[in-house]
């Protein structure tokens, strides 16, 4: 695959997490619809991500997400996901941010996973409820889930910068996802879309009231 090919590829396979989003957070009617597209595509997108990490992790760089030509300097992050390794390819220089970020989130993998994985179960459950006709609880889980979730990718974007490397750190998040875009642009995401969730998801909790 050329190097802009590979991009566009990893580019495309990004646009599937913001449309999840917009499935679960907007939850446009009719929201078993929405529910049920979200799920979907949640689930499906590994199993087209994952090849393309395969394909992609030892041509780009994983924290800038440049090409690299077969002959450019390059150097290694390895990560421990599953039963085995995954090494990474990375620019000189490059490989210390990401292996600071890998390390951090392995350091705090249990609030990190519990910030993201509870929010989420718990909007998935309040969408079903209002599929079926109960919506009281949907737009409260809404908010819950993009507070708790900013808050969550804001500690985990600090990993750049507070992270110390370590040997060989176990994946705390699905790996494919970072080879999209490149860590970098990954973790200013968090930065910036989590910054407008814990703001605007908190302004609207606390106008709620109890």
């Amino acid at each position: 695959m050329r190097p802009g090919a590979l991009q566009a590829v990893g580019i495309a396979l990004f646009a599937f997490i913001p449309v999840v989003l917009v499935l679960f957070v907007r939850h446009p009617e009719p929201i078993a619809a929405s529910l049920a597209a979200g799920v979907v595509l949640m689930f499906g997108h590994r199993w087209l991500a994952r090849p393309y990490m395969e394909r992609a992790r030892e041509r780009k760089c994983i924290w800038c997400n440049r090409v690299l030509a077969p002959e450019a300097p390059r150097r290694r992050v390895s990560v421990v996901a599953g039963n085995g390794e995954v090494s990474f390819a990375a620019c000189p220089g490059h490989e210390m941010p990401a292996g600071r970020f890998f390390a951090w989130a392995d350091r705090l993998r249990l609030p990190l996973r519990l910030g993201i994985g509870v929010p989420l179960v718990a909007l998935l459950l309040a969408l079903a409820l209002a599929a079926n006709g109960d919506g009281r609880w949907a737009p409260r889980a809404t908010e819950l889930f993009r507070l708790v979730v900013g808050l969550t990718v804001n500690l985990a974007a600090l990993g750049p910068t507070l992270g110390a490397v370590a040997a060989t750190p176990r994946a705390a998040f699905p790996l494919h996802n970072f080879t999209l875009l490149g860590l970098r642009n990954i973790v200013w995401i968090f930065r910036l879309v989590g910054l407008w969730w814990i703001f605007s998801a908190g302004r609207t909790l606390l106008n709620a009231g109890p």
